[in-house]
């Protein structure tokens, strides 16, 4: 075997491995929340039913079946407000910024994910404390003996996510500043794609689509 013919083995070898892990990354970045939201919902649905017919049929019931469905119940919601950041489907008040022509609403867009970002960080930094305090303080959970940074700790985790997906947001908005506006809201789903869970497709993708 050559030299250049080595060389050329192996370059194709890490292109192929290259599109592999960039079709994994792709998959888990749309699957990541809503796969972990639907374990969490299930999961929650069982416990809380399994507890209403424990309760009125058998007269009985697990001590712990509450407390650990708040918890998940927490977990879920986080992982929730991290899937909505994502896909741009938190409430918003857009008559004012309606008003401004198509590049100043862009704009004042973009502004409002800065300010996303900078409350999330500051939530996920008093979330870090708070998580600090309950080491300290070493509190725990009522009928399960584990530490309340088992709830806490999802606030921990979520806000991290959101700080992902708002900062991904804002890079997404920076180079694909020329694109319709309809690209930038999608708050009709409008541009989600037949085979995709959640994000919004790209301007090529979405042409193929309508076509």
């Amino acid at each position: 075997m050559s030299p250049l013919y080595f060389l050329y083995f192996n370059y194709q070898h890490i292109r192929r491995g290259d599109h592999q892990m960039k079709k994994a990354l792709s998959w888990l970045d749309k699957n990541f929340e809503p796969i972990l939201m639907a374990v969490l919902f299930y999961l929650m649905t069982i416990l809380v039913s399994g507890q209403v017919v424990l309760r009125f049929v058998f007269n009985s019931g697990f001590s712990w079946g509450e407390e650990v469905s708040r918890f998940i119940f927490v977990w879920l919601m986080y992982f929730s407000i991290s899937y909505a950041t994502r896909n741009h489907r938190h409430i918003n008040v857009t008559f004012v910024i309606k008003k401004l022509n198509e590049k100043a609403q862009k704009i004042m867009m973009i502004i409002v994910d800065f300010l996303f970002l900078v409350f999330s960080v500051a939530m996920f930094v008093s979330t870090i404390k708070i998580c600090q305090s309950v080491i300290e303080y070493n509190d725990r959970a009522v009928t399960v003996d584990v530490s309340m940074n088992a709830i806490y700790g999802a606030g921990l985790v979520g806000f991290i996510l959101i700080v992902l997906r708002v900062f991904q947001g804002i890079i997404w908005k920076f180079r694909n500043f020329k694109e319709p506006i309809e690209y930038f809201e999608n708050s009709d789903g409008k541009y989600t794609g037949s085979n995709d869970i959640c994000f919004m497709n790209t301007k090529d993708e979405a042409r193929k689509e309508e076509a």
